[in-house]
């Protein structure tokens, strides 16, 4: 670990170890999760990165515009240095704003604080000017330990800003099954389906949900994979939902009881609700954000 990583980390557990949590940040921190706003701090967790942002604007296609933030003392000529009282962390905060970026709504883990005033427009002109106490960091040639921190934060900002985890799903999923000579019968027998919706499954109408693919892969001797990656698309629905960062408690307590990665309990649970759905009655008029409720509701006794 590098010394501005070092010296990073053992700042911040200094100040844990002296810092009450304000109300406000524990307010914030403990609120149900919701979809990301303008002003609002989100901690953005991908893999092994870890970073705070700014929301700066919502988006649309499950996506937000974010600078990354930072309790660092370094800073750059693009750098909004934020006064304690300007958030709910009640700790002067870095904006990296040179650094805004297009990021996946998938990243959010958790909203930790906000800005305790907005502006309607969060530019960087509107925050200098309308945040008391701001000011803009030095314009003078980088410390190399600055522009060290800099550069990690161009990394971090990489990696969140190219998360994705929705299969395109190929749609081979019929012909997959033919090819390994699996009838409808046998499909209702090994997987214990209802004759109809094994028909829509062996069409390649419906996707295999995790079980069923592991069943099928045990039987057939072929990866389990290779069944969910034939499976036809997922909706659009159905991946928003599980976009949501409301959705990334109840996936990581999916991982928690499977003992799986994240990534690996997100299609679990993508291809469940997508499953599930096909056991509606009315299927051309689906509330895919009830289905998804439903689903957790069953998998985790919520």
């Amino acid at each position: 670990m590098s010394s501005v990583h070092t010296t990073a980390y053992q700042r911040l557990v200094a100040a844990a170890a002296g810092l009450k949590v304000p109300d406000a940040v524990h307010r914030v921190a403990t609120a149900p999760p919701q979809d990301p706003r303008p002003g609002q701090i989100w901690r953005a967790v991908w893999e092994d990165t870890i970073q705070l942002l700014l929301i700066t604007t919502a988006g649309d296609q499950d996506s937000a515009r974010a600078v990354p933030a930072s309790l660092e003392r370094y800073a750059d000529a693009d750098t909004l240095l934020l006064p304690a009282p300007a958030t709910t962390l009640e700790q002067p905060l870095a904006l990296w704003l040179g650094l805004e970026a297009t990021l996946p709504w998938c990243v959010l883990d958790r909203q930790v604080s906000e800005l305790t005033s907005r502006p309607d427009t969060l530019t960087s002109r509107m925050l200098a000017d309308t945040v008391t106490g701001a000011r803009w960091g030095s314009s003078t040639v980088l410390s190399a330990a600055a522009s060290e921190y800099r550069a990690a934060l161009t990394d971090h900002l990489e990696v969140l800003a190219s998360a994705q985890w929705a299969p395109q799903g190929s749609g081979g999923l019929s012909e997959l099954l033919r090819d390994h000579g699996i009838t409808v019968q046998q499909l209702a027998a090994e997987l214990k389906l209802p004759p109809p919706l094994a028909l829509d499954v062996w069409r390649g109408q419906q996707p295999l949900n995790a079980e069923q693919a592991a069943t099928l892969a045990a039987l057939h001797g072929q990866p389990a994979a290779r069944f969910l990656d034939a499976n036809p698309a997922l909706p659009p629905a159905v991946v928003h939902e599980l976009n949501r960062p409301l959705r990334r408690s109840q996936v990581k307590k999916l991982a928690a009881q499977y003992d799986e990665t994240e990534h690996a309990a997100r299609l679990r649970a993508a291809y469940g609700v997508y499953t599930l759905a096909a056991r509606d009655d009315n299927r051309t008029q689906l509330n895919w954000t009830a289905r998804t409720d439903r689903y957790f509701e069953l998998l985790l006794d919520e």
